[in-house]
């Protein structure tokens, strides 16, 4: 299965580059709306280098699987919102990490702290 959806989701970021637009800042209240209703996300880390594909469960835990192109990995963790931002701790990371969503088109981007760190779309 995650074979597959790789695939659609290797589709949408070759055929849809980032802009150069930052985009709007997502408030809490945005961002309960739209993690109520999402399950799936893909997307691409410029920190990492690396597309994903996300599932999201309503009672907070996640799956991620990664692939640079040659290798995959799936990793397990936890999300929740923190006033205006999206925090994730994955089961191997040491550290949580909490980042602003901002919504530019169909896309949505995930801003650190002083710059942009990825972006992903939200699958039906």
């Amino acid at each position: 299965m995650y074979r597959s959806l790789f695939f659609v989701m290797a589709l949408l970021l070759v055929v849809d580059p980032v802009s150069a637009d930052s985009g709007k800042k997502l408030t809490n209240a945005e961002l309960k709306q739209l993690t109520s209703n999402m399950l799936f996300s893909a997307g691409y880390s410029t920190g990492f280098n690396v597309s994903y594909l996300v599932t999201w469960y309503r009672n907070g835990t996640r799956e991620v699987y990664w692939s640079n192109g040659v290798s995959g990995h799936v990793v397990k963790g936890k999300w929740w919102l923190k006033g205006d931002t999206v925090c994730v701790k994955n089961e191997d990371w040491a550290l949580e990490r909490c980042d602003e969503w901002r919504k530019n088109g169909d896309r949505i981007e995930t801003w650190g702290l002083v710059a942009k760190s990825g972006y992903f779309y939200i699958l039906p």
